[in-house]
This record gives structure tokens, C-alpha cells and sequence, in this order.
């Protein structure tokens, strides 16, 4: 059995998703089994195919506590109800997705003798949310316990670097979140301008995803607030700043908010944007040097990106010359947009199908497999290795 852990619900958790198909797929174990947290309303138990399954834990004790002191009972409680769910199970191999599930992870090893794979989705002691005493603690449990990992895996080459050279780490495995490569080509279906009331020859930017501080909402209201009336930016998503983009689109015919639609149907509407947004702002060092999981839906739509001009972002859109880049800045912003042509966005559209194709989950699952069979395990049902 190979078991991933991740402290959240697993409603939509494209990373672990993929990856765990894969694994399955060609057969690397015989049973895979999502460790998430249960909540009200979701089955404790649920088979997502063949030998892949989630398990929903609920906490065996502070389950009814408010407060710091609930939460931090409510945590005990779940790594107690994990440790209960695996008794008498035998364990080939433990994926850790979080730093804050990586103490539980090293005693499951030790527990099972089990390989353990430190997979952080981002860079985890460097984020935003962290700061003050918690950053102090967290930075130190990974620098304790990140030696107990069979190897590491990460989302960019960028972060790579950043754990191998902090911790002195002599391999650290990238596989990037990206979507898995349509066998047809883009092609518009004019629904994301039908939802907002736009005709076909306007530029139309969409920013798709959580609509959350840092993430540029505001100097992109700035910055649409001030173009010529055939701009058009669409913020398609949900999150605490939904609100701010309300009293914006009331004030501002050519910005508009559109509720976030169901995963399955996003493509649909992000292939009918002219540009897309992903504007990142450099409030801690996992952002500055993070690769949006958008600007690969984006490619794999043909829609190019305006992003951030951070290492990874500015990096990707220099590859295949499929974007733009622009400091995280509202005038600067508007000067990129009000100087776009027809041309320009055309030859970018067809660059932007080019890279679509190659970053796709297709080619990054080599990658997956490859970190597999250098751990010692092989594809196939044990009967040969994967190359």
C-alpha cells in the first residue's frame, strides 16, 4: 500500500489526484489510499477507481472544542484517528504533502519502516501565513525532521534549489502540478462572454481562481479602472475579496465578477479569454518564487498570461515567448494592456498552443515514475522497472 497525507478535506486536490492515478495506473503499488480530514456532509470513506480510496478522519477527541485550545486538541486528535486507521496495515510507502502532517509522517515511518516522500506543495516555512513564533517553529521542525525523508519532491526547479541548499540536500525531485494534454486543440466556445454580456471583438482578461490578498485583485481593478472601455477584465473565481470585486464591476463597465464554475467546466471558459492574469505579489519568498497551477491551464487553453516578473513565472513565459511579463504594479500593468495589438496577442495565442502540449502531466508523470523507481519500486505489478 502507498498512503499520501494531506490535512484537508480533498474536495479538489488536483496534485495528489494525478499523481496517485498515475501510481496506480502502472500498477507501482496494488492499493493507494488519501488520508484527508472528515467534515459534515463528506463520506468518511470514498473510492475514487480501481485501488485508490479516500479515508476521511475525524479527530478522536477536541472534535467539539473552540478556541487555540480546540484547535490545537482537535489537531492531536486527528494525527490519534490517523494512527488508528493504520493499525494492522502494511505500509510500502508514505507521501507527506504538508509540513504540518511531516512529525506524524516521520513516526509512521519509523511505525512502519516505510519509505517516507517529503512532497510540500509549496515552500512551506516561507509563506504568507506564517510569521512571528510560528515561522520560528516551523522552520525548525523541517530542519529536524526533513533527514528522516527518503527523498524530497517539490512543485519548481526554483524551490528545489531553495530546499536542497538550505537543508544540503543531495537530489530534490521536481514534478509540477500541470493539467493532462487534451488530444484536441483549443478552440473558443464563447461561453465566459455570453455569461458577462461581451461581444467577440474585445479583449477580454481573465483572472481565474482564489480571490484572495496577494494575488494582485487590487492593482488589477487599479489598472482596468483607467483603460479604454474595449479592455475588458472577468474575475472568475470566490474567496474574501469577492466583495471588492462586486463594488468594482458596479463602478467599472469593462470589470466584471463571475462566480467560480465547477473544475470540469473551467476550461471551457478560460479557452474564450484573450489574455490571462496571473499576478502574483511578492509578500514572502514561497510567492516570489512560486509557478501558478493557472498559467499551466492557462497554456493548455492557448490563452497566453500576463504574469508577475518572478523567477519561475517570467521564466515559463520566456520559454516559448507565451506571455508577458510585468512587475506586480498597477501603471505598469496598465501600460502592458493598453499597448497590446491584435497581431501581438494572435502570435502569442499560437506560441501558447506550443507550450501547452509539452508542460502537461503526460510528460511530468516520467518524471513521478522515475523518483518511484529510484526509491526501489517498480511499475507493472513488481515485474519490471519503469523507464
Amino acid at each position: 500500500m502507498n498512503i499520501h497525507i494531506y490535512p484537508s478535506t480533498f474536495a479538489n486536490e488536483s496534485r495528489i489526484l494525478k499523481i496517485v492515478r498515475s501510481l496506480r495506473s502502472h500498477a507501482v503499488f496494488s492499493r493507494v489510499r488519501v488520508l484527508a480530514v472528515w467534515k459534515e456532509g463528506l463520506p468518511r470513506h470514498e473510492v475514487l477507481g480501481d485501488g485508490i480510496e479516500v479515508l476521511r478522519v475525524a479527530p478522536l477527541i477536541g472534535g467539539s472544542m473552540k478556541g487555540a485550545m480546540g484547535r490545537l486538541f482537535k489537531a492531536v486528535g486527528w494525527y490519534l484517528g490517523v494512527l488508528w486507521a493504520l493499525r494492522g496495515e502494511k505500509v510500502a510507502c508514505f507521501n507527506c504533502h504538508s509540513l504540518p502532517v511531516l512529525p506524524l509522517s516521520v513516526l509512521v515511518k519509523m511505525w512502519k519502516r516505510c519509505v517516507l516522500i517529503y512532497d510540500p506543495h509549496e515552500l512551506e516555512t516561507e509563506t504568507a501565513g506564517l510569521r512571528g513564533g510560528r515561522q520560528w517553529l516551523a522552520r525548525r521542525v523541517e530542519r529536524a525532521l526533513i533527514g528522516f525523508a527518503d527523498t524530497v519532491c517539490v512543485v519548481n526547479r526554483s524551490i528545489a534549489d531553495w530546499y536542497a541548499a538550505r537543508y544540503r540536500l543531495r537530489q530534490v525531485w521536481v514534478v509540477r502540478n500541470v493539467p493532462y494534454r487534451s488530444e484536441s486543440e483549443p478552440a473558443r466556445t464563447g461561453l465566459l462572454r455570453r455569461a458577462v454580456g461581451l461581444a467577440p471583438d474585445v479583449q477580454l482578461f481573465l483572472y481565474q481562481g482564489l480571490l484572495a490578498p496577494g494575488r494582485g485583485v487590487g492593482l488589477l481593478i487599479d489598472a482596468f479602472a483607467k483603460l479604454p472601455p474595449d479592455r475588458h477584465l472577468v474575475f472568475m473565481g470566490y474567496g474574501e475579496l469577492e466583495g471588492h470585486i462586486r463594488e468594482a464591476a458596479a463602478r467599472h463597465s469593462n470589470i466584471h465578477f463571475m462566480p467560480a464554475v465547477p473544475p470540469e467546466q473551467v476550461k471551457d471558459y478560460t479557452v474564450d479569454a484573450d489574455v490571462g492574469i496571473s499576478l502574483i505579489e511578492n509578500v514572502c519568498l514561497s510567492y516570489y518564487l512560486c509557478l501558478p497551477n493557472k498559467l499551466f491551464e492557462y497554456a493548455a487553453c492557448g490563452v497566453p498570461a500576463v504574469v508577475s516578473a518572478f523567477p519561475e513565472m517570467g521564466r515559463f513565459v520566456d520559454e516559448y515567448d507565451c506571455g508577458w511579463k510585468v512587475a506586480p504594479d498597477a501603471q505598469a500593468l496598465h501600460d502592458l494592456v493598453a499597448g497590446l495589438t491584435a497581431t501581438e496577442l494572435a502570435a502569442k495565442r499560437a506560441n501558447t498552443r506550443d507550450s501547452g502540449r509539452l508542460y502537461c502531466w503526460q510528460e511530468e508523470e516520467k518524471k513521478l515514475l522515475a523518483m518511484y523507481v529510484a526509491l526501489g519500486f517498480e511499475a507493472g505489478g513488481g515485474n519490471h522497472a519503469f523507464h
